[in-house]
């Protein structure tokens, strides 16, 4: 070991020392104690080992390290640190800023960087430091940005950031058909360990937001966006629009004999020949109707029609 990586080393573990004996009472540490009990003091003789002290502690407060020093029962100098000086204060993030880190943090787990950081902790655990791992967790937590496709996150906030309009596919459920979006993008946000794109959607002349996860081939187009982004905060519209997605509605639509039966199933036939459905989920509604178009036609109420002549443009484009 040379000269500067001994320092180093006797730096840590005496900056460890401190901590502990502030965590136990406060306690101050002489220079008999240093001597005797950290790793790096005792291999020296007396005036060596007071020289290399104080050189120590001075190094230690131009780093900012904030130490309290008094005078000792045996004549000389006995020091503290002063933790609440020393700590970091707590740390929040916003929503956005949580989602940033951990995607950052995931593409650390998998390439060098994740490499570097475990090599961080074999640093500490090599000038002392020990920690008990009995009581951590034995789960990963799995959300969006484990499974997310980088490329397609970069697309999306090139063109965010260009302020162009964009198009994309679009699977609304794993067993649905793609469906091709125009968009005029604002932002990502995050909602509940999910990442959603929110803008002007062309097609229906509103806001919309749309599963990053679920987003496929990304085009920017030769046009800058004529919807800006409003002056309501973005996370209220998303949480609002996936609201009004799963949103219950009640309908007639006309099913001809022998089409749809799944659809007759839920529904009650009336005596004119339309079928009345009470209380059912919009969004299964108008997919399922679509699917099964034009045979079958939604009358009531207007804004699943809108659902469905939406749906049967994307699949046309």
């Amino acid at each position: 070991m040379g000269k500067q990586e001994r320092a180093v080393h006797r730096l840590l573990n005496l900056v460890f020392a401190l901590q502990d004996a502030d965590r136990r009472g406060g306690r101050m540490l002489t220079p008999e104690w240093i001597r005797s009990r950290v790793d790096g003091y005792g291999d020296c003789s007396a005036d060596a080992f007071h020289r290399r002290l104080h050189r120590d502690i001075t190094t230690l407060g131009r780093a900012g390290v904030p130490l309290e020093q008094r005078s000792s029962e045996t004549g000389g100098t006995a020091y503290r640190l002063l933790t609440d000086r020393y700590e970091l204060p707590e740390v929040s993030f916003t929503p956005e800023e949580s989602a940033v880190l951990g995607l950052a943090g995931h593409m650390g787990q998998t390439s060098e960087l994740g490499v570097f950081a475990r090599s961080g902790w074999t640093k500490l655990a090599a000038a002392g430091v020990s920690r008990d791992l009995s009581e951590a967790p034995v789960f990963t937590a799995v959300n969006d940005t484990h499974r997310l496709d980088p490329a397609i996150l970069g697309n999306l906030i090139t063109i965010i950031r260009e302020g162009l309009r964009m198009s994309f596919d679009y699977v609304a459920t794993p067993t649905s058909e793609p469906v091709r979006r125009t968009m005029d993008p604002w932002a990502i946000v995050t909602h509940q360990d999910k990442l959603y794109l929110i803008g002007h959607d062309i097609d229906r002349d509103a806001p919309r937001c749309f599963r990053v996860l679920r987003i496929a081939k990304v085009y920017a187009k030769r046009q800058e966006i004529t919807h800006p982004q409003p002056e309501e905060d973005l996370q209220n519209i998303v949480v609002e629009s996936l609201r009004a997605l799963h949103a219950r509605v009640d309908a007639v639509l006309t099913i001809p004999e022998g089409i749809a039966h799944e659809l007759a199933a839920v529904g009650t036939k009336r005596e004119d020949g339309r079928t009345e459905f009470l209380d059912v989920d919009r969004a299964w509604l108008s997919r399922t109707a679509a699917g099964f178009a034009p045979e079958v036609i939604v009358h009531e109420p207007a804004d699943v029609r809108a659902d469905v002549i939406a749906l049967l443009k994307g699949a046309a484009r």
